[in-house]
C-alpha cells in the first residue's frame, strides 16, 4: 500500500467499559409470552378507551388528516399521530369531545372501541408451540419457554456489547493515530467506489450518478451535491485504508490478501478478556 502509519495508537489504551450488567425487559418477557396465547385471543368491545386499543373515529378539522368521516387507530401504536392518540386515552365510546392537534382543534367522535384479550399461558400453549418453531423444540412449560426467552435476550445482548465494545476502540485508534494517506490511492478507491455504485444504478434504474438529481443524491446517500458526496467517499475510503494498514500492522504482513478470514480475531479476545458482562436476575 502506498498510505503509511507515521504513529499507531494502542488499542489497548482505548477506554471503554469493563463492567457491565445486562437484564431482560420484563416487556420483552410479556410480548414474547403473547406468541404463546395469539392463537387463543379474543377481542370484545369495552366503554372506556386505554392504551392498546382499538378504535374507530370519526374526526373534524381543518386539518386534511383530522377531517375524516371513520378512521380506525390503534391507540398508543404512534401510527396515526401520537398527539392524538394520547388524547383519546379515558374517554369513552359514544362520546364526542374536542382535542388540539398541531395547535388546531380537532373534534373527535369515538364510534367503536375494542380490546384484544390474552389468556394466561399454559404448558399446554408452550408445548403446542414448540412444536411449531424449531428454536423452541424440545420445550414443554411455560417456565420453560420464558427462560429460553431471557437466555435468547441476553445473548443477543452480550453479542452487540461485544461487537459495539469493538467498535468503539476500532473508532478510537482510528482518530487517535496518525496516518499518512496516499493522495493518488485514495483517489484509486473513491474511483473504484463510484464505478460499483454506477454499476448498481445502472442495474436496478438504468441511470449513472450523473442522470441523479440533488434530490435523488439526497434520498440515495444522504447528501445534496457531488462535491459533498466525494468528501463522504473520501472519509470513508480513509477509514478503510487505516483499517487495513492497522490489521497490516497487527499481523506483521505485506498485503491485506495475506491475511485470513478473520483478521480482527485479536480485538475479539481482547474484548472478551477484558469485559464482564452480568446478567441481573
Amino acid at each position: 500500500m502506498k498510505s503509511k502509519i507515521n504513529e499507531l495508537a494502542d488499542y489497548r489504551e482505548a477506554p471503554f467499559q469493563k463492567e457491565v450488567t445486562i437484564a431482560c425487559p420484563a416487556e420483552h418477557i410479556n410480548v414474547q409470552m403473547k406468541h404463546l396465547t395469539r392463537k387463543f385471543k379474543k377481542t370484545e368491545s369495552v366503554s372506556e378507551v386505554a392504551k392498546g386499543d382499538v378504535v374507530v373515529l370519526s374526526l373534524v378539522s381543518e386539518l386534511t388528516k383530522f377531517n375524516r368521516p371513520m378512521v380506525p387507530i390503534t391507540v398508543g401504536s404512534r401510527l396515526f399521530d401520537e398527539e392524538l392518540e394520547a388524547q383519546l386515552i379515558h374517554h369513552s365510546c359514544g362520546e364526542s369531545f374536542t382535542v388540539t392537534v398541531q395547535n388546531q382543534p380537532v373534534n373527535v367522535t369515538i364510534k367503536q372501541a375494542s380490546r384484544t384479550l390474552f389468556p394466561q399461558p399454559t404448558d399446554e400453549m408452550a408445548a403446542v408451540y414448540a412444536t411449531e418453531h424449531e428454536e423452541f423444540a424440545g420445550i414443554t412449560t411455560v417456565a420453560q419457554y420464558r427462560q429460553k426467552v431471557i437466555e435468547d435476550y441476553c445473548q443477543k445482548e452480550k453479542q452487540s456489547i461485544l461487537y459495539q465494545t469493538m467498535d468503539d476502540i476500532m473508532e478510537y485508534v482510528l482518530t487517535h493515530s496518525d496516518w499518512d494517506f496516499d493522495e493518488d490511492e485514495l483517489a484509486e478507491r473513491v474511483k473504484a467506489v463510484k464505478m460499483e455504485i454506477n454499476t448498481e444504478l445502472k442495474e436496478e434504474k438504468g441511470q449513472t450518478l450523473e442522470d441523479l438529481s440533488t434530490e435523488d443524491l439526497k434520498i440515495l446517500f444522504g447528501v445534496e451535491s457531488f462535491d459533498e458526496m466525494d468528501t463522504m467517499l473520501r472519509i470513508e475510503m480513509e477509514r478503510v485504508i487505516a483499517s487495513d494498514l492497522w490489521l497490516l500492522e497487527i499481523h506483521q504482513k505485506q498485503s491485506i490478501e495475506e491475511i485470513e478470514n478473520n483478521g480482527w480475531a485479536f480485538l475479539e479476545e481482547y474484548v472478551k478478556a477484558n469485559l464482564q458482562i452480568r446478567e441481573e436476575k
